[in-house]
């Protein structure tokens, strides 16, 4: 039986989502976490391999930008690579960069596209209520995606655009620390959902209460998962909606840090 992997990162469940659909329609693959792996070896030689994220200001998560410099390939020069970002409006240079990594690794990404999915950074807008209407858009679109990774089809990426990847440089160097405007209300229970869906392990729990330790990814699990509603960014978040993907569960994107899910 052929060997295939995903490597997935996602916060509100989005990416873990798309890697399960993309991953029952290949035989024997694996669903790993990019988020609290810091290192991986490609054990054997795989079909396929692929990488599923989301679009962070218009680039990589910069998790995922670490583990792509990290991954050891092995003997897997050949396989099939391919990537697939999700993203509310533009993809931005989340692939071409992705491109641009593996490159400098020897590596070449055979096939990248996006998908548009529920746009849920609450830190900057309220969430819309067609959920459900918007979940249905972004599953159909998802099927002429996972058919082509079926089929080992090609599609490049383009190259970096300057000006984004300006910002995003700029934006890279601010993001962990963004947690400092983190507020926790006397709403928090204690119950550790918060601690328990962060995919980078960037919160304790001091006195039964989250503390932040500065190496955000600002996907905003935290915020979006807590069951009262006690995790806020500043004054921005408090009376928006909330949203986390329908499928998925606090208790499976918890299981992102036993590393894999099929």
């Amino acid at each position: 039986m052929n060997k295939n992997v995903i490597f997935y990162f996602s916060g509100t469940g989005n990416c873990l989502k798309l890697a399960k659909d993309i991953a029952r329609e290949l035989p024997g693959c694996e669903i790993v976490s990019m988020g609290r792996n810091h290192h991986c070896v490609l054990d054997g030689a795989y079909d396929s391999v692929g990488f599923v994220y989301p679009t962070y200001f218009v680039g990589l998560p910069l998790k995922v930008r670490e583990f792509l410099l990290e991954l050891d390939f092995g003997a897997n020069k050949e396989a099939y690579i391919y990537a697939v970002t999700t993203c509310g409006r533009t993809a931005g240079n989340a692939l071409a960069q992705a491109a641009a990594l593996l490159g400098q690794r020897g590596m070449r990404l055979d096939y990248g596209n996006k998908i548009d999915m529920f746009s849920n950074y609450v830190v900057l807008y309220d969430m819309s209520k067609k959920v459900d209407e918007k979940t249905a858009r972004s599953d159909k679109a998802a099927v002429p995606v996972i058919d082509d990774i079926k089929n080992k089809a090609a599609r490049k990426t383009g190259g970096v655009n300057p000006l984004l990847e300006w910002y995003y440089k700029g934006k890279a160097k601010s993001i962990p620390a963004m947690d400092k405007g983190y507020t926790v209300s006397g709403k928090c229970v204690s119950c550790g959902i918060c601690k328990e869906v962060c995919p980078v392990d960037n919160i304790a729990l001091q006195d039964g209460k989250p503390v932040f330790k500065h190496h955000c990814e600002q996907c905003v699990a935290c915020i979006q998962y807590c069951p009262e509603r006690a995790i806020d960014y500043k004054n921005k978040t408090q009376g928006r909606g909330r949203y986390t993907n329908p499928h998925i569960g606090y208790k499976e994107l918890g299981a992102q840090g036993d590393g894999t899910h099929a």
